[in-house]
């Protein structure tokens, strides 16, 4: 394994533990959140809405993690910095950002304007009034 496979590893465990312990805190925060009574409904809009932010913390962190443990199975294959997309290699600069990066930049760029195009929704025919 080269220095910089090793470097990259390091990198990626020590994400991989970061999140680990930001899940469990966000966990312990949940179950303070469970624990209170609000006494308004301010205090339950604000209650509703730290659930909310929680869960989606919680979904991204989990996201990351699987994509981390991806990026450390690909590494033990030999096909880190490998786009899982068009086989290119993903450029070194974007593995320093994100090590856990699956796709070099054109590939994540035609996903994502695909993904967008598939989001809007298509303008109907106007509909004309009619008189009565």
């Amino acid at each position: 394994m080269s220095a910089k496979d090793k470097y990259s590893r390091q990198r990626l465990l020590g994400e991989y533990r970061n999140l680990i312990h930001s899940v469990h805190r966000n966990r312990l925060a949940a179950e303070e959140i469970q624990l209170e009574k609000p006494e308004d409904e301010g205090d339950l809009a604000t209650l509703h809405q730290n659930k909310e932010l929680l869960y989606d913390l919680h979904e991204n962190d989990f996201q990351r993690l699987k994509s981390i443990r991806e990026a450390l199975k690909a590494m033990d294959r030999g096909e880190y910095g490998e786009c899982a997309r068009c086989n290119e290699d993903i450029s070194p600069k974007r593995l320093l950002a994100v090590p856990w990066a699956r796709l070099c930049i054109r590939c994540q760029e035609e996903i994502e304007k695909e993904h967008t195009r598939s989001r809007l929704v298509p303008a109907g025919p106007e509909q004309e009034e009619t008189e009565l």
